[in-house]
C-alpha cells in the first residue's frame, strides 16, 4: 500500500517475549518489507511514537490499523528543586529485586500498556514487572535507587539510565500503600546528588510520563521539570485484537 512507504519495522524481542507474540517498534525511513507483516499476522503488537505535530503521519498510521493511545511526555530539569534525599534513600541491591518487582507490577495505571483497553491488566502489570527485572538482570537501565520506609521495608524504586550528560528516570514507581509520603521526589533528589554511583553527575535530568498522568505530572512540575517534548504513541494488535 502506498500508505506504508517510509515506515519500517524494528523487532523488540524483548517486549515480544513478555507478551507471547511478535512486537515491533514502528521506524521512518523506509525500507523492505514496509509494514507488510502487520497485515500478514493475526496476533502482533506494534508500537509507533508520532510528533504531535504531525497529525497527518498519525491520520495515515490510523488508516493502517493503529489506534491512539496515549500521549507521551518528555520533560526535563536543569536542576530538580527537591530537598535532600533522606536516610531511607540508597541505591539498590540484589536482595531487593523480588519487591521492586512487585511494586513494579502492581503501582502502574497510566502506562501505555495500561491505557490501552485491548492489554488486559495482568499483562500490563507483567511488562512493568519484568522491565524493572531487567535491571537486576543487567538487561537494562544503569542504576537503580531504592527509598525504605521507616519499618525499612523497600517502598519506591527509581530505574535510571543515562543519556550523555543527562539522566533519564527510566521507570519510577511507589508502594501502593506508601503514596504521597515523598519517597518519589526523595529518590529524584537522591540521584540528581550520586548519578548511578560513579563519578558521573547529570547535567540535566530527563522524564517521560503520560498526559493521563496528572499525579505525576504535578510532582515533576513541583521539581522544576518542564515540557521538551509530546508524541503521540499508537498501537496495533492484529486482525486477532
Amino acid at each position: 500500500m502506498s500508505a506504508e512507504r517510509g515506515y519500517r519495522l524494528e523487532a523488540d524481542s524483548w517486549l515480544g517475549g513478555v507478551l507471547g507474540r511478535p512486537a515491533w517498534n514502528v521506524k521512518t525511513g523506509g525500507g523492505s518489507p514496509g509494514l507488510a507483516e502487520l497485515s500478514g499476522s493475526r496476533r502482533h503488537f506494534a508500537t509507533a511514537k508520532v510528533a504531535a505535530a504531525e497529525t497527518a503521519e498519525v491520520d495515515n498510521l490510523q488508516t493502517l490499523g493503529f489506534r491512539v493511545i496515549d500521549m507521551a511526555l518528555t520533560l526535563d530539569a536543569r536542576r530538580v528543586a527537591a530537598r535532600a534525599a533522606s536516610a531511607g534513600v540508597r541505591f539498590a541491591l540484589p536482595q531487593d529485586r523480588a519487591k521492586v518487582e512487585e511494586i513494579a507490577g502492581s503501582a502502574f495505571r497510566f502506562s501505555r500498556f495500561h491505557l490501552d483497553p485491548r492489554v488486559p491488566r495482568a499483562l500490563a502489570d507483567k511488562v512493568k514487572a519484568s522491565w524493572a527485572g531487567n535491571w537486576f538482570a543487567g538487561k537494562r537501565g544503569d542504576g537503580m535507587v531504592v527509598a525504605q520506609d521507616e519499618r525499612g521495608a523497600v517502598a519506591g524504586f527509581l530505574q535510571l539510565l543515562w543519556a550523555g550528560e543527562e539522566l533519564v528516570i527510566d521507570l519510577i514507581a511507589v508502594r501502593n500503600d506508601a503514596g504521597r509520603r515523598g519517597f518519589a521526589s526523595a529518590m529524584i533528589a537522591f540521584a540528581q546528588a550520586e548519578g548511578t554511583g560513579d563519578a558521573r553527575r547529570p547535567r540535566a535530568m530527563l522524564v517521560g510520563t503520560q498526559a493521563a498522568n496528572i499525579p505525576s505530572l504535578r510532582l515533576y512540575e513541583s521539581l522544576g521539570f518542564r515540557m521538551r517534548e509530546a508524541k503521540f504513541v499508537l498501537h496495533h494488535h492484529g486482525s486477532a485484537a
